[in-house]
């Protein structure tokens, strides 16, 4: 993985538990700081749980893996019925979805950063492009 995209994830991270420190030591909005306090909790959980920013991402002729905070989240395709992947006009990110899925699994933000992105996102359009809801890819 590059190293600057690993640094960015992970000042991300720090950056929210900085902020949960500040809400928690100071509480800086009163009555406010039990929920501002909650609901970055409730961020930095969520990206724990979904893994929603990988920071590797493995294909393989049998699944995909997506990997971060020492987990992984792996899908066999003969459980996947559909793979979407949608571009933004940023450009640096897309966004890759695997149905069927629960809600905290299934839709990853894959950036640049991601060692063999180029690849890994063309890999993974062609096999959007073959998969029809209700078959695998």
């Amino acid at each position: 993985m590059n190293r600057r995209y690993a640094r960015r994830l992970w000042l991300e991270d720090l950056l929210c538990l900085g902020a949960l420190a500040v809400v928690l030591l100071l509480r800086p909005g009163g009555a406010l700081s039990t929920p501002l306090a909650a609901a970055i909790g409730f961020v930095l959980a969520w990206g724990f749980l979904t893994l929603h920013a990988p920071s590797r991402v493995e294909l393989s002729p049998s699944g995909v893996s997506f990997s971060r905070y020492g987990r992984t989240h792996t899908f066999a395709w003969r459980d996947v019925a559909r793979v979407r992947v949608r571009r933004f006009p940023v450009g640096d990110r897309v966004l890759v979805r695997l149905l069927p899925s629960p809600p905290w699994r299934g839709r990853y933000w894959m950036g640049e950063g991601i060692e063999g992105y180029g690849e890994v996102v063309k890999e993974l359009s062609a096999i959007a492009a073959r998969t029809v809801p209700g078959k695998g890819p």
